[in-house]
């Protein structure tokens, strides 16, 4: 099936920031010269720059033109979190979906880490700590963390992949943890770290997914709907 004039306008223009190498922050030619460029008509071309404007892919600006954006993440997860919720989901696929995704990055991360890697994650993990003793759920550390390790796969198709699934996850439900479970969370943070650090690949892997579905048996989470079973 051929794309629609409009895709197709927004295909055209993506393959010419990638052909020419365009970064965040780089403008595009001025669109007449553009659309001659691709063989666009102005009104297929701003059809196409709308599409690409909506993912976040490009920024027109009313005296600079039209530049490359950065789309970030809860950008890119809109259309996914539209197609979930029309397609219908349930907290525990997330949960799941998540456990397998981030548990074969942990394994990965136990393979490709650097030192740098690792200091990274035992920054996170050392703020997960003082959290833990304090009795508090720092989300952003526990966010970090889990990014720390996404991050040392060095496979940028993961990393995408994984933040994804996390967004769409921190969209659907709360955390609140009763007394003493920071502790025995932090617990299964430093038994992950260990893992990865001593290149344990099975370990690393066994361990993520475990931590992640202990999800599921919190009673503390509060769903939000759409996701709620």
């Amino acid at each position: 099936m051929r794309s629609s004039p409009p895709c197709e306008a927004a295909r055209r223009i993506r393959q010419y920031i990638v052909r020419h190498r365009l970064k965040p922050g780089d403008q595009l030619p001025k669109h007449d010269e553009l659309a001659e460029r691709l063989k666009l008509g102005s009104r297929r071309l701003r059809e196409g720059l709308s599409i690409l404007m909506h993912h976040g892919i490009v920024e027109t600006r009313s005296k600079g033109g039209t530049i490359v954006r950065r789309p970030s993440i809860e950008t890119l997860s809109e259309p996914i979190g539209w197609h979930l919720d029309t397609t219908g989901y349930q907290f525990e696929d997330l949960v799941s979906a998540r456990a397998w995704i981030e548990s074969g990055m942990a394994a990965e991360a136990a393979t490709h880490h650097t030192a740098r890697d690792l200091l990274v994650i035992l920054d996170a993990l050392e703020r997960l700590e003082a959290a833990a003793d304090d009795e508090r759920c720092d989300v952003a550390e526990e966010e970090a963390f889990h990014l720390a390790i996404m991050q040392a796969t060095h496979n940028a198709v993961m990393l995408t992949f994984g933040q994804l699934v996390s967004c769409q996850l921190r969209g659907c439900a709360e955390w609140s943890e009763p007394p003493g479970h920071h502790r025995r969370v932090f617990e299964e943070h430093r038994a992950i770290y260990e893992a990865i650090a001593q290149r344990d690949r099975t370990a690393a892997r066994d361990l993520m997914y475990t931590h992640v579905m202990n999800q599921l048996s919190n009673p503390n989470v509060t769903k939000r709907d759409p996701c709620q079973g």
